[in-house]
């Protein structure tokens, strides 16, 4: 796998990356150096010199393989990705099942809310019985 270097040029400034990384292909450099200009960005976003800012991609040699400004990698939309798995067949089929774990689930819930609305309000209820609580309230009566 051929090694990449993301150096960065900011203005007359040259910041030279030494340990690289490797990646399978220009196509999937170019991902990675998105993603480090997305990163810089959102850790010094505030910066407006950072639009002028590019990334210099090289090989291990030395040469440059492409440059990626920081605008361009702000601005310019991608594709989305392709899903990892699609979803296997098995799972569509299942689906009343799944409706019918989701419909028990939402039930457990409605309890949940309904004790801890309960509870809630007997607290409320004891601390308001308390004379130092109750002196100038009347409790909503």
């Amino acid at each position: 796998m051929p090694r990449f270097h993301f150096n960065i040029r900011l203005d007359d400034a040259f910041l030279p990356e030494r340990t690289g990384q490797c990646l399978r292909d220009a196509d999937e450099a170019r991902a990675a150096a998105r993603t480090i200009v997305r990163a810089l960005v959102s850790q010094h976003g505030g910066e407006p010199r950072l639009l002028n800012a590019a990334v210099l991609v090289t090989d291990a040699e030395g040469v440059e393989v492409f440059e990626l400004s920081f605008f361009e990698a702000i601005y310019v939309p991608v594709p989305a990705p392709e899903p990892l798995h699609p979803l296997p067949r098995a799972a569509v089929i299942r689906a009343p099942v799944a409706g019918g774990l989701l419909r028990a689930a939402r039930i457990r819930l409605e309890r949940r809310l309904r004790t801890g609305r309960a509870s809630c309000a007997e607290a409320l209820r004891t601390l308001l019985a308390m004379p130092r609580f109750s002196l100038g309230f009347d409790g909503g009566r």
